[in-house]
């Protein structure tokens, strides 16, 4: 079986519309043909190319036409490949914990690697790196929570938004994030006080 074919078979295994790293897809082909091969696919539109070594195969909707991944999906196959922690931007957290209603414009991650701007169709994902001590338990509503008030800020952070943030959260939640009140700058650390 020729190189493309078996490439093309391993492709036709990852649904349309789920990013996929090159790395998936090379098994029983040496890189440099992978990546010909999928040089070339992204060439004739069959695939779409995120960032390096991050493709998508585009689902095709009627009367939409080619349909890309959610930025988060797209973002969670950049971190797996490259083993940096990428979490929601502040304004992101803000708004998944209803502290405000604005809806941020373009896809904002933070990044414990390089800050960069990845583009896919019409879509523009920015990643910026942060301080690794700004994400505390990465995935987990601590994160989330902690994210938030950074973005807030210290002149912003007080207990009424600390109030909210535990209406928001069940028991357990808001425990483990109390939990973490050592990984805080002081200023966060004094709004959590009363709760402790």
């Amino acid at each position: 079986m020729k190189e493309i074919e078996l490439v093309k078979n391993q492709l036709s295994s990852i649904p349309r519309g789920r990013p996929f790293a090159m790395s998936a897809i090379v098994r029983e082909v040496s890189y440099a043909n992978v990546r010909q091969v999928l040089s070339r696919l992204v060439k004739s539109g069959e695939v779409m190319r995120a960032t390096r070594g991050i493709y998508v195969r585009p689902k095709e909707v009627p009367y939409l036409g080619k349909v890309l991944p959610a930025s988060e999906e797209i973002v969670k196959a950049i971190s797996k490949q490259t083993g940096e922690i990428i979490t929601p931007h502040g304004a992101e957290a803000v708004r998944l914990l209803q502290l405000s209603t604005q809806v941020p414009m373009r896809p904002i991650f933070y990044t414990s690697g390089t800050s960069r701007k990845i583009k896919l169709g019409k879509q523009t994902i920015t990643l910026k790196h942060i301080s690794q001590r700004k994400q505390v338990k990465p995935g987990t509503m601590t994160c989330l929570v902690i994210t938030a008030l950074w973005y807030l800020g210290k002149n912003h952070v007080n207990e009424n938004v600390i109030n909210t943030i535990k209406q928001r959260l069940n028991e357990k939640q808001f425990s483990e994030i109390l939990k973490h009140t050592h990984q805080m700058p002081i200023w966060m650390v004094n709004a959590f006080k009363k709760y402790q």
